[in-house]
C-alpha cells in the first residue's frame, strides 16, 4: 500500500517536473486540446480585445449564413454558436472551437477563389453558374435579378434549398464546376 503510495508520488513528481520544463503551453495543451489548438490557428483570445483571425472567422460564418454577430474580431457567445451550428451542418465534431478541421472547412471557399477580401466573388459565382448550364446574364460582379434567377434554378436542379441566397451549400455544389481557368478568373 504504501509502495503504491510512494509510485503515485514518484509519478506525480516527474510529471509536474516535465511539465514545468515544457511551460505553460505544453500544460494546456494536455489540459485543454480544443483551446490550444484554437490558439495555435487564431493565437491569443484577449477578452474584448480584436484578432484579425476571429474577424475573419465572423466574416466567413456571416457569408455561409450563420449568424456570428458583428465581426469585430472579439470571440464572444454568438460566435461560439455560430461555430457550434457550422460544425454540426457540416459534420463536425461540434466543439464551438476553431478548430483545424473547422478552420479548413471555414477557409475552403476562400483558397478556392469563390471569397475574396472577406466578400462573395460574384464575377466567379456568375462564371461557375455558367459552367454548370444557368444563365446569370452578363459576368459584371454584381447579383441582380437575372443571377438571383439562375441561383434560384442551380439550387432546384441540385435538390438545395431554394432562397436565392449563395450560401455554403450553394457555393458547395458550385465549387464542383471549379477549373483552374475560372479560378484565374
Amino acid at each position: 500500500m504504501k509502495s503504491d503510495r510512494n509510485h503515485r508520488a514518484s509519478l506525480l513528481a516527474c510529471l509536474l517536473l516535465c511539465l514545468s520544463l515544457c511551460g505553460c503551453d505544453a500544460l494546456y495543451r494536455l489540459l485543454d486540446k480544443e483551446g490550444a489548438e484554437e490558439k495555435a490557428l487564431v493565437g491569443d483570445i484577449i477578452p474584448f480585445e480584436s484578432n484579425a483571425a476571429v474577424e475573419e472567422i465572423q466574416t466567413l460564418l456571416y457569408l455561409y449564413g450563420y449568424n456570428a454577430g458583428k465581426a469585430d474580431g472579439v470571440l464572444g457567445l454568438r460566435t461560439r454558436n455560430a461555430l457550434e451550428k457550422f460544425q454540426k451542418d457540416h459534420g463536425l465534431e461540434p466543439t464551438r472551437f476553431a478548430d483545424q478541421a473547422t478552420w479548413e472547412k471555414l477557409r475552403f471557399f476562400k483558397d478556392n477563389g469563390l471569397v475574396v477580401d472577406g466578400q462573395l466573388n460574384a464575377r466567379l459565382v456568375q462564371s461557375l453558374l455558367k459552367e454548370a448550364g444557368f444563365e446569370p446574364g452578363k459576368s459584371d460582379g454584381k447579383i441582380g435579378p437575372r443571377t438571383k434567377d439562375a441561383v434560384i434554378a442551380f439550387q432546384k436542379a441540385h435538390n438545395l434549398k431554394v432562397d436565392g441566397k449563395i450560401g455554403y451549400q450553394t457555393l458547395s455544389q458550385l465549387a464542383l464546376f471549379l477549373t483552374d481557368e475560372l479560378q484565374s478568373d
